[in-house]
């Protein structure tokens, strides 16, 4: 069954190591087969991560997104490890998403972590790209 979106102007869906921008307007489609992907509403920036819960939502997208668990194992348990020592109160939520995220649920142990996360964190720039050119400026030149 494939994927819907509809992306508002300019919003942005991570697709494995690829970002897809919209164009100034509303755009639906469908993606089939398997393959990560995020919606930039999702997606946490590395230089936003303040907290070891925050930098651990980060290595797990990476992870996710790039399919580089064995690349990033050792960062990610040093992670849980110090986000366990960070808050003591999350050991069952966490307990979840580290049992989600070893057995292949990646994207699902991603939307159980987020909600222990401060939401200000999530920054989605929808805002026009510098180097953007509307078709009819396009038409207008030639």
């Amino acid at each position: 069954m494939p994927l819907r979106f509809d992306l508002g102007p300019f919003e942005k869906l991570h697709i494995g190591r690829t970002i897809l921008i919209n164009s100034h307007e509303r755009a639906y489609f469908a993606l089939e087969g398997d393959v990560p992907v995020m919606r930039a509403k999702d997606v946490l920036q590395p230089a936003l991560a303040s907290n070891c819960l925050e930098k651990l939502y980060c290595c797990m997208q990476k992870i996710y997104l790039e399919q580089t668990f064995a690349e990033f194992q050792g960062s990610y348990l040093a992670l849980v490890v110090q986000a366990l020592k960070e808050e003591p109160s999350f050991y069952a939520e966490l307990k979840q998403v580290d049992a989600l995220f070893h057995a292949g649920e990646h994207y699902k142990a991603l939307k159980r972590l987020k909600k222990l996360i401060r939401p200000s964190a999530f920054v989605a720039d929808r805002s026009e790209p510098p180097n953007y050119v509307r078709r009819a400026t396009l038409t207008a030149l030639t």
